[in-house]
C-alpha cells in the first residue's frame, strides 16, 4: 500500500490546503497542457473537442493525483492515460446523440426561418408517443429534466438497472423510428 504522504514534484498528496491544491492544478497545466493539446488534436474531430479532452484530463489528474504511482511510471504517462480516456469517453457521449440528416447543398437549407427546428421537434415527438410509458418517462427525466439514473430510480421505486435498461431499449427504439423516416444517418 502507498503512503499518502510521498510527495511528489513538490507536492504532498497529504497536502489539501487550497494553496496546495492550486499550485498541483497550475504545475499539472504547465507542466503537460501543450503537449497534451497538440497529441488530442491530432485525434480528435476537432479543435473544440481537443481543448475540452485536455482540460478533462487536467481535471481528472488533479481530483485522483492521489491515485498516482510513480513506481507504475511517469507522471506524463499517467495524464496521457487520461487523457485517452477522456477522448473515449466523449466519442462514447457523441455516438449516443441525434444527428440529423440534411442536405448541406440545398439553398433552402440556409434559410432559418424556424421551420427546421419545428420539424425536428415534431419528428422526435412523434417517435417519443411510440415508446411505453415506462421508456418514456426516463428519456424525458433523463434528457429533459437532467436527472441521473439514481434519481430516475428512486423517482420511480424500481433498481438503477431497470433505469438503465429501459434507457437502452427507448433510445434504440428512438432511433430505429427517427432512421426509418429518414432523419438519421
Amino acid at each position: 500500500m502507498r503512503d499518502n504522504a510521498i510527495v511528489m514534484k513538490g507536492f504532498s498528496t497529504s497536502d489539501r490546503t487550497p494553496d496546495g491544491a492550486e499550485s498541483l492544478a497550475v504545475r499539472l497545466h504547465a507542466d503537460h497542457a501543450d503537449a497534451l493539446f497538440t497529441w488530442a488534436l491530432s485525434r480528435a474531430s476537432d479543435r473544440r473537442d481537443a481543448e475540452e479532452a485536455v482540460a478533462e484530463a487536467l481535471v481528472r489528474a488533479w481530483r485522483r493525483y492521489d491515485q498516482f504511482d510513480a513506481g507504475r511510471g511517469s507522471e506524463r504517462a499517467w495524464i496521457f492515460g487520461i487523457a485517452r480516456n477522456a477522448l473515449i469517453d466523449m466519442h462514447r457521449g457523441s455516438q449516443r446523440r441525434l444527428r440529423l440528416v440534411t442536405d448541406e447543398g440545398s439553398a433552402e437549407s440556409s434559410v432559418d426561418d424556424g421551420t427546421d427546428a419545428f420539424a425536428e421537434v415534431s419528428l422526435v415527438r412523434e417517435a417519443m408517443s411510440t415508446l411505453t410509458e415506462e421508456h418514456r418517462a426516463v428519456v424525458v427525466e433523463a434528457y429533459f429534466k437532467g436527472l441521473n439514473t439514481k434519481e430516475i430510480s428512486e423517482r420511480h421505486g424500481v433498481p438503477p438497472g431497470t433505469v438503465k435498461s429501459r434507457m437502452y431499449y427507448a433510445m434504440r427504439s428512438l432511433r430505429a423510428s427517427l432512421e426509418e423516416k429518414g432523419v438519421l444517418l
